[in-house]
C-alpha cells in the first residue's frame, strides 16, 4: 500500500499545479494517475481493510453516488422526448448542433462523466489508502499541505506580485479562495492530530517536545496562511464559509473532549440554526437562494437567471453552460464570462432544478453521518469531524462561489470526503 499512498499524495501535489496552470490536459492525467491508484489498491489490498472499506461505504453512500452518474448517461441517451424543444430552432447557434439528447453538447457532458467518475474514484482511493492510521495521518498532513501552498499562491499575488508588478501566478484564483476556505479547518484538524499525538505519547523527550513544537508551528502557520488568504479578499461571504466550518469542527471537538452530551449538541445545534437563519435573513437579496449572496453586476446575475428560467427538468446537460452562453449572450457580451454566477446555479442548468436541492440534502446527509461518526470515536475523531465540517463549507461555498466544479477543488474535496468517511468508524469496532 506503500506505492498507492505515494501516488495519493503525488495527486493532492498536483492540485497546486492544477490551480496556478490553465492547462486541459492536466484532469485527463489526473485520471490516468488515479485508475493505475485504483488497481494498486485493488491488487494490495488486505481482506480486513477491504471488509472495513465495505462496512464505511455502506448502500445510502453508493446509491447517493451513483444517482448523478446515472442521470449523465440519460442526458446523452438519444432521447428526443426529453429534450428541450426550442433547441431545435436555434441547432444553428451550437458549436455541435443537436443531436435529440438532452444534452446540447454530448461531448462536453461525456467529458464531464468522466470527470465525476474520477472524483468518486478518488474518493475510494483515499478510503482504501487512509484505513491505516499512520497512513492516515499522511494524506491529512498532504490535504493541508495542498490547501496551504495554493493559498499563499493566492496570498502572495494579492500582497505582492498583481499589485506591483502585475504578474499573475493563479489561472484560477477563485477556486484557490474555495480552497483556502477548505483549508482552516484542515489546518485545525491538523494541529489537534498535532495535540493529541503529543497528549498520548508515553515519553516525553527532549526530541518529542521539538518535534512537537515544531508539527504545532507548521500546523499554526497553515492556518494563518489560509485564514490571511480569505481575509484579505475583505469578502463576508467567504468568512463565513471558512468560519462554519472552523466552527463546526470546533463544536465536535468540544462535545467530544468535555463529554456535553446529546443535550449539549443539541444546544450547539440550535444556536448555530437560529443564528445561520438570522444572517441567511439579513444577508439575502433575492429570494432565489441561488444569486441571494452573491455580489456581482447585475447583468451577469440576470444572464445566468434567463438560462436557468429555461433550463427543463432534466438540465440542459452537464458540461454545457459554455455552449448555452451565446444563445443567450449579446453581441456587444463580455465573452470571457464562461461561468454561471453560483456553482447552485450552475448545477441547477445543467442537471435540472431538483437535483440541485437532492445534492443538498445528499451533502446534509453525509455531513450529520460524518459528524455523528466523530462523536463517537475516541481517538481520530477529527478525520471525520473535519470532513463534515468541510462538507458545510462546500455547501455555504456552492451559493456563493461559481468555481466548485474546477478538478483541484472538486480532487480536493473529493479526498477529504473519502478520509473522513474511512475513519468515521474503527476498524476495530465491535
Amino acid at each position: 500500500m506503500s506505492s498507492a499512498l505515494i501516488l495519493l499524495l503525488g495527486l493532492l501535489g498536483l492540485c497546486p499545479v492544477i490551480v496556478t496552470l490553465d492547462g486541459s490536459l492536466l484532469p485527463y492525467l489526473i485520471t490516468f494517475l488515479l485508475a493505475a491508484g485504483l488497481i494498486l489498491v485493488s491488487v494490495n489490498l488486505p481482506l480486513r481493510e477491504a471488509q472495513h472499506l465495505s462496512e464505511v461505504l455502506s448502500r445510502p453512500f453508493v446509491l447517493v453516488a451513483i444517482f448523478p452518474a446515472v442521470l449523465m448517461i440519460i442526458q446523452l441517451l438519444p432521447l428526443p422526448f426529453l429534450a428541450h424543444p426550442v433547441w431545435k430552432s436555434v441547432s444553428p447557434g451550437f458549436r455541435s448542433g443537436i443531436t435529440g439528447s438532452i444534452s446540447v453538447n454530448i461531448g462536453a457532458t461525456a467529458i464531464a462523466l468522466v470527470h465525476y467518475l474520477s472524483a468518486a474514484g478518488m474518493v475510494l482511493l483515499t478510503a482504501a489508502v487512509a484505513i491505516n492510521r499512520e497512513r492516515a495521518e499522511s494524506v491529512l498532513i498532504g490535504i493541508t499541505a495542498a490547501a496551504a501552498v495554493i493559498s499563499f499562491a493566492s496570498l502572495l499575488q494579492d500582497l505582492l506580485l498583481q499589485d506591483l508588478f502585475g504578474i499573475t501566478i493563479l489561472a484560477h484564483r477563485e477556486a484557490a479562495l474555495d480552497i483556502a476556505c477548505l483549508g482552516v479547518p484542515l489546518s485545525a484538524a491538523s494541529g489537534l492530530l498535532v495535540f493529541e499525538r503529543h497528549e498520548t505519547r508515553g515519553a516525553f523527550t527532549v526530541h518529542a517536545k521539538r518535534k512537537f513544537l515544531f508539527a504545532s508551528f507548521a500546523a499554526l502557520t497553515s492556518f494563518v496562511i489560509c485564514t490571511s488568504a480569505i481575509a484579505m479578499t475583505r469578502s463576508g461571504s467567504l468568512i463565513i464559509a471558512a468560519g462554519a466550518g472552523l466552527l463546526t469542527f470546533i463544536a465536535v471537538v468540544a462535545i467530544r473532549r468535555w463529554a456535553l452530551g446529546r443535550l449539549g449538541a443539541a444546544a450547539i445545534g440550535i444556536t448555530a440554526a437560529v443564528f445561520a437563519a438570522t444572517l441567511v435573513t439579513v444577508a439575502a437579496s433575492d429570494q432565489d437562494p441561488r444569486f441571494a449572496f452573491v455580489k456581482k453586476d447585475p447583468a451577469t446575475i440576470e444572464l445566468s437567471q434567463r438560462i436557468l428560467n429555461d433550463a427543463p427538468f432534466f438540465g440542459d446537460g452537464a458540461g454545457t453552460f459554455g455552449d448555452l452562453l451565446p444563445i443567450y449572450q449579446s453581441s456587444n457580451a463580455d465573452s470571457r464570462n464562461t461561468q454561471a454566477v453560483t456553482s447552485a446555479a450552475l448545477l441547477s442548468i445543467e442537471m435540472g432544478k431538483v437535483m440541485l436541492w437532492f445534492a443538498v440534502l445528499a451533502a446534509s446527509f453525509a455531513a450529520f453521518q460524518l459528524l455523528h461518526g466523530a462523536s463517537h470515536r475516541g481517538r481520530d475523531s477529527f478525520y471525520a469531524a473535519v470532513a463534515g465540517a468541510c462538507l458545510v463549507t462546500l455547501m455555504i461555498l456552492a451559493f456563493i462561489s461559481a468555481y466548485l466544479s474546477g478538478p483541484g477543488v472538486v480532487l480536493l474535496s473529493a479526498a477529504i470526503i473519502g478520509l473522513g468517511l474511512t475513519q468515521s468508524k474503527s476498524r476495530f469496532a465491535s
